[in-house]
């Protein structure tokens, strides 16, 4: 089909390349020096580029077989025709390819005959296409030598890029040209399928020869550190040049470290073959991503798969075939692929993983995002009848995250039920930051797939990139624009330090990229809040989207500044183990984890979900510290994520009733994402849910100058994996559980009742008075639990309305306290109002008082680690609160040093 978008390309090639030509056979010095100041988007990169210099710049010394022309205002050495001995392309110069250059004459199919020969290219050299009909091919039986480094990837990009100007900063994702140059062609002798008899050959596409043969192990040489930009040409619908074209290539060959970006049609092609690949990157492919077809058996580990909207023809992100014309074709297509990662566009993009044709494929550790039509896809019948074969489709520690994960016009069988069937695959939503796995993808289990071939690098993660942090992020140093550098987002102000100041309130998407840091100043919101009613936003009131990369410092400036989420809106805190979110003072460096406290205000997030306190309607409240509103009609409200972050010297006690926690949860749904999430040195309460139903994973609280983990006004949610220590040098520490129903109406609804397990209480040791006070009428589950070293005593209920709750028959009002252990100078308060407080505890199952076992992590000073005390204590079955929780036969946070959850993202803990 011609489209209006294919027509404007083939208008811009045609127009460049008689441009181009013309002004190569004329005065170098003055034809195409105007061409480089009036071409397409002269000077400007064509997507905000600096404009560099306009042309090839100097040229230190031709090499032999190539000749010097003028290109734009400098000069480059043009390559052209077959290329029948060796060539070296030398540093400090630029290349021009003219027309098809073609290494090699090829030889026959079994290796026989031609001429071979090979193309060499150093470190740091750029090699430009002239126009759309021109493209590199090695032959059959030659080889390309293309061995880039790190820091001097080789470049192949197009004349028309070098005479608009070299883009300084670019960012991949924004750019729309493409079809500027052909790309290349590498044949080899490896086999491919479709033949009836004899050795397989088959014709590659763009008149670029023949390949395949009979040698699975033939080396086409190697690729290395290579960059390959707006290539592509669609000569018909059934004749297409795309980045690289890999036909019948053979294991020999060394592909390791390829970034194709903007190609006109596919991004990378396996005809046949058995070559494989390590370290891709694809970006803004305007057809396919990774396509294969007659019968390719390599392997492929770390890619990466971005599709860019502003490539109007993006389709999938793996288009797989075995052989369109014979879908039984032998030798069968059965590549393995690892930790492949494939991002959809926002508006462009079709299908994550399209598999038909009859091939087969095994795919471990991959994550689909964002495909708009479907996650993962498979067609015809032959290529079902695959699934359960020995060269069949395996598909392992997989996780799915796209509006619709599954294609419905499956041929054969329920495509959902066979791929949740298979080991470690999930549908979930992910959580990924740019590229980077974010707490879903990292916490999904890998397969080892070092174990199945060793050819395979030895991860133990899924997806392609792990992390930000510099030793996962492969990708540094060598791609084009997919590590840009970060700018100020619209709507703050640079500090010229490095850093950008947020004030006010942000509404629609604000992302805090890593690389800079972040001031608040003043009540920073996010957000104008939309009201309590989930179906009946108020109107004229816009959201905001919050996103916060890993490993980005957020600052308070003083104890007036925080951080408000309003209702409707929400905050995705992407922090991961390697690269927590910190949200800190300014100055964190300068800061003492002892002793500083109440530097800045804290964080507070307003949600829809349910609370208690008012008599009729929909039930909201004014959050402390002139926050906003929050409560609702939407118990499964979503107030977005926070996961591996550290909240440090937050909270404002700006008066006894008024005060700024750590973190405060108000009305907050239980769809909100809260897991590994540290509050350090908070100067009143380290986390307050005031109501709402929202639950948290691998909570740590430590040196809290109030209350550790507080709740009130009807708090449904959950706590699993909890550290609370106290901190000696904060003097009004207090309770490490301080619970209430409603402090106004001990019995209003909803009642408060939360469920607990797996958490720890570690008292200072002079400071800090009880470890669990349950008051003002509140319920609650709570198993699994270490309360030690806390001066007052370890277990208080207070209030008549709370003892009622203890023996309640109310589904939702009661209070249950099993396999627990108390250790603490006084283990009961006396002041009970009524009834035994001892003799009901211990009455309760495997709950027990004694001497703690605890200890510190090694090189730690902070004891909360079980000992053998701890582990002596039969442990309740979590799964008796629910499907939530995970399952645990221990009670207690940590169970050993070996299951230290808190290492490697905390702060003071493991110090």
């Amino acid at each position: 089909m011609i489209t209006l978008n294919n027509m404007k390309k083939a208008f811009f090639i045609a127009m460049t390349a008689s441009t181009l030509t013309a002004c190569l056979g004329g005065d170098k010095n003055t034809e195409l020096a105007s061409l480089g100041e009036t071409g397409e988007n002269p000077g400007t990169g064509g997507s905000g580029g600096s404009g560099g210099s306009g042309g090839g710049g100097s040229v230190e010394s031709c090499p032999t077989g190539t000749v010097e022309v003028a290109l734009g205002t400098g000069a480059a050495c043009q390559v052209s025709g077959t290329l029948t001995s060796d060539l070296t392309l030398t540093s400090g110069n630029t290349y021009v390819l003219n027309g098809k250059v073609t290494v090699g004459q090829e030889t026959n199919s079994d290796g026989t005959g031609g001429t071979r020969a090979e193309l060499t290219i150093e470190p740091g050299v750029t090699v430009a296409g002239l126009n759309a009909n021109s493209f590199l091919v090695i032959s059959r039986g030659s080889s390309i030598d293309a061995s880039g480094s790190a820091s001097q990837p080789i470049i192949f990009t197009s004349a028309a890029e070098i005479l608009r100007g070299v883009n300084a900063t670019p960012i991949a994702l924004n750019e729309g040209n493409t079809a500027e140059w052909g790309g290349i062609v590498v044949n080899g002798l490896a086999p491919i399928n479709g033949c009836a008899s004899g050795i397989c050959e088959a014709a590659a596409e763009g008149d670029a020869g023949n390949y395949g043969g009979a040698d699975a192990a033939d080396s086409s040489g190697t690729m290395r550190y290579v960059q390959v930009k707006y290539a592509g040409n669609i000569i018909t619908d059934d004749d297409e040049l795309n980045g690289i074209a890999f036909g019948g290539v053979g294991s020999g060959t060394t592909l390791d470290y390829i970034h194709v970006h903007n190609g006109a049609d596919d991004g990378v092609e396996f005809f046949g073959g058995t070559a494989n690949i390590k370290h891709l990157v694809i970006t803004g492919a305007d057809d396919d991503s990774l396509d294969w077809t007659k019968g390719w058996r390599g392997k492929a580990q770390h890619v990466l798969v971005m599709q860019n909207d502003n490539q109007p023809a993006s389709d999938q992100g793996i288009e797989a075939d075995n052989n369109g014309s014979d879908n039984d074709a032998t030798p069968y297509a059965q590549p393995t692929l690892a930790n492949v990662t494939l991002i959809g566009g926002n508006t462009q993009g079709d299908i994550g993983m399209l598999l038909r044709e009859g091939t087969g494929a095994k795919i471990y550790n991959t994550v689909v995002a964002g495909f708009l039509d479907f996650c993962l896809d498979i067609d015809q019948a032959s290529t079902y009848a695959r699934r359960d074969g020995a060269d069949g489709i395996t598909i392992e520690s997989t996780l799915l995250s796209c509006g619709t994960a599954f294609a419905s016009d499956t041929e054969d069988g329920d495509l959902e039920a066979w791929f949740t069937g298979q080991p470690n695959n999930a549908v979930a939503t992910s959580t990924l930051s740019s590229f980077f796995n974010g707490n879903t993808e990292n916490t999904q289990t890998a397969t080892d797939v070092n174990a199945i071939d060793a050819w395979f690098d030895v991860t133990d993660y899924i997806g392609a990139v792990k992390s930000n942090a510099a030793v996962d992020n492969w990708t540094l140093g060598w791609t084009y624009g997919i590590n840009p550098n970060p700018v100020c987002p619209a709507g703050t102000t640079p500090n010229g330090a490095g850093g950008c100041i947020m004030e006010g309130v942000y509404t629609g998407n604000i992302t805090l990229q890593s690389g800079l840091d972040y001031i608040l100043r003043g009540k920073v919101v996010i957000g104008e809040d939309q009201g309590p009613d989930a179906t009946a936003p108020l109107a004229g009131m816009d959201a905001g989207v919050l996103t916060i990369d890993a490993g980005v410092e957020l600052q308070g400036e003083d104890a007036n500044s925080f951080l408000v989420i309003s209702r409707g809106s929400q905050i995705l805190s992407n922090g991961t183990k390697d690269a927590p979110v910190v949200m800190t003072a300014t100055n964190d460096a300068g800061r003492n984890l002892n002793t500083d406290t109440a530097l800045w205000g804290g964080v507070v997030i307003n949600g829809r979900a349910t609370i208690n306190g008012c008599a009729v309607g929909i039930c909201e409240a004014a959050a402390e510290g002139d926050a906003g509103n929050y409560g609702g009609n939407d118990d499964d409200d979503d107030s977005g994520q926070l996961y591996y972050t550290v909240v440090k010297y937050a909270g404002n006690i700006i008066t006894d009733d008024d005060e700024l926690n750590g973190i405060a949860f108000g009305g907050v749904g239980r769809e909100t994402e809260v897991d590994y999430v540290q509050v350090h040195n908070g100067a009143d309460d380290g986390v307050e849910f005031f109501g709402g139903t929202v639950r948290v994973k691998h909570l740590v609280v430590t040196g809290s100058d109030d209350d550790s983990i507080d709740w009130t006004k009807g708090w449904r949610g959950a706590i699993q994996h909890a550290v609370v220590v106290q901190n000696d040098e904060q003097l009004a520490s207090d309770q490490g559980i301080e619970a209430d129903n409603n402090g106004s109406d001990n019995d209003a609804a909803p009642f408060a009742q939360p469920l607990l397990s797996n958490i720890t209480l570690v008292g200072g040791d002079t400071n800090g008075d009880i470890g669990i006070l349950l008051r003002e009428g509140t319920g609650a589950k709570i198993i699994n639990v270490v309360t030690e070293g806390f001066n007052d005593f370890c277990l208080d209920l207070d209030q008549a309305s709370t003892y009622s709750r203890r023996d309640s028959a109310t589904p939702g009002e009661g209070i249950t306290i099993t396999s627990t252990y108390l250790s603490c100078g006084t283990s009961y308060a006396s002041d009970t109002e009524d009834g035994d407080l001892q003799t009901w505890f211990e009455g309760q199952d495997d709950n027990d008082t004694g001497v703690t076992t605890l200890s510190a992590p090694a090189g730690g000073s902070h004891a909360y680690i079980n000992g053998t005390n701890e582990n002596a204590v039969d442990a309740t079955d979590p799964a008796t609160l629910g499907t939530w929780f995970d399952a645990t036969d221990y009670i207690g946070a940590v169970e050993n040093s070996g299951s230290n959850w808190t290492e490697g993202w905390t702060v003071w803990l493991n110090e």
